[in-house]
């Protein structure tokens, strides 16, 4: 293999990245303890309004050709009766709300909606950003870089929200999350009331019992009008424009307050409990129904034994090893996600590589590989895997490949292809097996077509 002698200059990308200093005033006057404005951090790069339209459009494309499971809810804001505050509705057919091709630009899609909506407020929120534009996980990803030094690696998981919509208030009003919030004014001005968790915990409407609301979410209901001044009254406002960043620990209530026009903003949130993916365990053989008479109500009633069967088959060896192997696959593709919840967008209009291709990763997103029992190999980048059976010669050929890859260095596929099948033996691993693995790495973004360098 003949790639070339050094690392040429790689594309610019998007970087939120602070340095050490910003994280050392953070952890020591802000972390857990208050609410504050961060004002013109960051002097390129912070996310656009055109990038915020861009991901729900994303997310629009994939609404309509079926797949309903995006977490995104549209808020419809009505008017409230005398004395009282606003109430919102949420719409669940969603198709004529979202943003379309024809819409441009963010502009476009507020005026659309406010037509379609006959002049009411509304709000469009959007979990797991990150997973439908490759700019803004690119920015979330470097920003978290800081963090993770200063305060270590939040394995629950990360997860960007957008806030777009001239609402006026929150839709689900004053509340708390589980979260540590850091919030990106894209567009507008965002006002923020906020409370400490011990101004609100007396209320009435709150559990007592049971686990610290502390650390957990909560949600105050406001009787009326007077309710709501009452509680303002106690509020600490924070008030922050385009570019500057709001945060606040997880302890503290708070609700967006009226503004004018549209408000664009998204946020940031993290805690440090296990992520949900643990609780998950790999697919298993489970009889499909009993018998009613199996329940129980008998005096001496035993776990059925079609159950007992199933439970003693998950123990055997093979059954361990596919636990070992889902667990530590899950692991990797979380934490090459950089401990966010969701991944990317894939690049679906990626060229199939050819042997004549130059092709290279990035060096501060590596490739992947680990070895798992039962002779099979993982691959993973930006949060996607591939397993691949493997012996302990293709496991070191591909472990090779991969650091070749991740050197940042143009390398020519055929080369690629030369070293790792060479002397390999014809049936041990397929070419065709190699071309899907790199194939994928293209559209998961962790390997990208590039111009050759100078041959060394």
């Amino acid at each position: 293999m003949a790639p070339s002698n050094s690392v040429l200059d790689l594309p610019p990308e998007p970087s939120l990245a602070l340095p050490r200093s910003f994280w050392k005033t953070f952890v020591k006057e802000y972390w857990n303890r208050q609410p504050t404005v961060f004002r013109g951090l960051f002097p390129a790069h912070f996310p656009t309004p055109q990038d915020a339209f861009e991901a729900v459009l994303a997310c629009g494309e994939r609404y309509r050709k079926g797949d309903f499971k995006q977490q995104i809810r549209i808020y419809i804001e009505h008017e409230p009766e005398p004395g009282q505050v606003p109430d919102y509705s949420s719409i669940f057919s969603l198709s004529r709300y979202l943003p379309v091709p024809e819409d441009r630009t963010l502009d476009g899609y507020t005026a659309r909606m406010t037509h379609q909506l006959k002049g009411r407020r509304f709000g469009v929120l959007l979990n797991n950003l990150q997973t439908y534009h490759w700019n803004h996980w690119l920015q979330v990803k470097s920003f978290l870089g800081g963090f993770f030094q200063a305060l270590g690696v939040p394995l629950s998981g990360v997860d960007s929200t957008l806030f777009m919509g001239n609402y006026l208030y929150t839709p689900f009003g004053v509340h708390k999350d589980d979260l540590h919030i850091f919030n990106f004014v894209i567009q507008g001005q965002k006002v923020m009331s906020l409370w400490p968790f011990e101004k609100l915990a007396h209320r009435e409407e709150l559990p007592k019992d049971g686990p610290n609301l502390i650390d957990h979410n909560a949600l105050i209901h406001l009787r009326d009008k007077a309710d709501e001044e009452q509680l303002l009254s106690q509020a600490k406002f924070l008030e922050a424009s385009p570019g500057d960043v709001l945060f606040w620990p997880a302890s503290y209530w708070h609700r967006a307050e009226p503004g004018k026009g549209m408000c664009v903003s998204a946020s940031v949130g993290f805690n440090f409990r296990p992520p949900e993916f643990v609780e998950m365990a790999p697919e298993h053989e489970w009889p499909d129904r009993l018998r009613h008479t199996e329940m129980p109500g008998a005096p001496k009633w035993k776990v059925p034994n079609a159950l007992k069967s199933s439970i003693g088959k998950r123990g055997k060896r093979e059954n361990v090893m596919a636990a070992d192997r889902e667990s530590t696959a899950a692991w990797v593709r979380f934490l090459t996600n950089g401990a966010m919840e969701g991944v990317p967008p894939e690049d679906r209009s990626a060229k199939p590589v050819t042997g004549q291709d130059w092709v290279r990763a990035h060096p501060s997103r590596p490739i992947v590989t680990m070895p798992l029992p039962g002779g099979q190999v993982l691959v993973a980048a930006n949060g996607r895997s591939s397993m691949l059976a493997a012996n302990a010669a293709v496991s070191r050929r591909m472990e090779k490949l991969v650091a070749t890859l991740n050197a940042g260095t143009p390398v020519r596929v055929k080369e690629l292809e030369e070293a790792f099948f060479t002397k390999l033996e014809g049936r041990t691993f397929k070419r065709g097996a190699l071309q899907g693995l790199l194939n994928d790495l293209v559209r998961w973004r962790a390997v990208q077509h590039c111009e050759p360098g100078q041959e060394a």
